[in-house]
């Protein structure tokens, strides 16, 4: 597959941005939240796992779609 298809800094950077402002604003409404620890704990657990899966799940579909496995 040609490299073509690739997508603009522009998108990649808004992409990045997106995912930023995201994840803070996450975890400062974590942090302000009043709820005890362990709660926080969990939800926080929550966005790493999501984090995690929605990275994998990009480098799956885009390994695949280069043939490499």
């Amino acid at each position: 597959m040609s490299n073509d298809r690739r997508p603009t800094n522009a998108f990649i950077g808004a992409s990045w941005l997106a995912l930023l402002i995201g994840a803070m604003a996450y975890l400062i409404g974590l942090w302000n939240a009043p709820m005890p620890l362990n709660e926080k704990g969990y939800y926080f657990t929550l966005l790493m796992y999501g984090l995690f899966s929605a990275v994998s799940l990009q480098k799956s579909v885009r390994d695949r779609l280069e043939g490499c496995g």
